[in-house]
């Protein structure tokens, strides 16, 4: 073994050789497998998780600074990436850096215009998109749900709260543990920890709707976000009188965008009773009389249109945003057979000359994959099918430049039409 830095509080994860490209290139995870030694802090017998940990190459070179878990697959989030090989003069505590990130986030979403007058529910910080791995934040209003998905994020909490409530005027703040966190993060889904008087519904604006979000018991933090810039995309394509299906509709985002921008008739469709509660209260809030949403399964509605009569009405415009379907590695076969089964039914259901848009937010299924499934579906659904915009998250949702993972949310904007022949 190389000889090794010897930094208070710091443990030490020393790469094999060949492995230490992915982390000089930016890429903020180190796997176990490219791990050839993993050293406690000189003054530690061991090693926990969430401790800050240096990242070394075979030789003893220092290649970043971030946290450890020694019982994850991914054993090292790198916060900070090294320079030249040299180790640094200083190396930050944890929440020294954890703020600072914070702040050049806000920064960030400033100049993003973020808060604006249409529009006070946004992503604050955004997980290794904005050096912060495991750590998001997303803005309601007044207050702010953080969601910890791994033991370091969990760890720098009182920080990161004090952050928010000091710096950022939050009147109230709620940390998540997401439900589907992995086991081996030793947190427990679902916890829930408040600061300040975290109220059962805040009343947001979004694009210029009113929503209302439940900060604790909505999905992830109680909002996604992510889509605010394809809801106006997608409102562009809605003609006067039109008539739009939004299946797996949550809580409205899309139909609302549509019913505003003048659809005859929208009908939003989702199996949470609760989901489709909210989506009808959101119209109610913005005197959508177009919009209604039902509970029900999406793809029997999506079926029920595309077998109905030739001369029967048929939605203009289908929006098809699922659930994740491949959660990981081993399923993705299985995930794009079904996005092929679902869409090659939505182009089915369409109107002669309608739009689709569809989605994705499996990060394991690539950009390239959903648009050959795309093809194969129009195929299957005797359709042409032309891609005339493919649209990630909204920019409040920023993405490492090595870190491909995190570009997870496809969106495609597909008009679909008949055959030639």
């Amino acid at each position: 073994m190389p000889t090794l830095p010897t930094l208070a509080g710091v443990a030490r994860a020393v790469l094999r050789p060949g492995a230490a490209t992915p982390v000089l290139a930016g890429h903020p995870w180190v796997f176990s497998g490219a791990i050839a030694h993993l050293v406690a802090a000189p003054e530690a017998q061991r090693i926990d998780a969430g401790q800050a940990c240096a990242v070394l190459d075979p030789h003893g070179r220092w290649l970043g600074f971030g946290y450890v878990n020694p019982d994850s697959q991914i054993s090292v989030r790198v916060l900070e990436p090294g320079s030249d090989g040299l180790e640094p003069r200083r190396v930050p505590a944890l929440d020294d850096l954890v703020r600072a990130r914070l702040q050049r986030a806000a920064d960030l979403r400033r100049a993003l215009g973020l808060p604006g007058p249409e529009t006070d529910a946004y992503r604050l910080a955004n997980a290794e998109g904005d050096g912060l791995p495991g750590l998001v934040v997303d803005r309601f209003a007044d207050g702010a749900v953080v969601q910890a998905s791994t033991a370091g994020a969990w760890r720098w909490r009182a920080g990161v709260v004090a952050w928010l409530r000091g710096t950022a005027g939050c009147a109230w703040v709620l940390v998540r543990v997401p439900h589907d966190v992995h086991p081996s993060e030793g947190l427990v889904g679902d916890t829930l920890e408040a600061h300040g008087d975290v109220p059962e519904s805040v009343r947001v604006h979004h694009n210029g709707l009113l929503l209302m979000v439940e900060p604790r018991g909505g999905q992830k933090t109680g909002m996604y976000c992510d889509q605010r810039a394809a809801h106006r995309r997608v409102a562009d394509l809605v003609r006067p009188g039109s008539f739009v299906l939004d299946a797996y509709c949550h809580t409205g985002g899309f139909g609302l965008h549509a019913a505003r921008a003048g659809a005859g008739r929208v009908l939003g469709i989702d199996a949470s009773l609760r989901a489709v509660e909210l989506a009808n209260t959101h119209a109610a809030l913005n005197g959508l009389d177009a919009y209604r949403a039902d509970c029900e399964d999406a793809v029997l509605t999506l079926r029920h249109y595309a077998e109905s009569a030739s001369d029967a009405p048929r939605p203009d415009v289908v929006v098809v945003d699922p659930p994740k379907f491949a959660t990981r590695g081993a399923v993705v076969d299985d995930a794009l057979r079904k996005y092929l089964s679902l869409n090659a039914l939505a182009m089915r259901a369409l109107a002669e000359d309608g739009w689709l848009a569809t989605c994705s937010c499996s990060g394991l299924v690539t950009r390239e994959a959903f648009l050959r499934m795309l093809a194969q579906a129009a195929r299957e659904a005797g359709r042409r099918a032309t891609i005339v915009d493919v649209l990630g998250p909204a920019p409040d949702h920023p993405v490492a430049p090595a870190h491909a993972e995190g570009n997870y949310l496809k969106t495609a904007l597909v008009r679909v039409t008949a055959r030639d022949v």
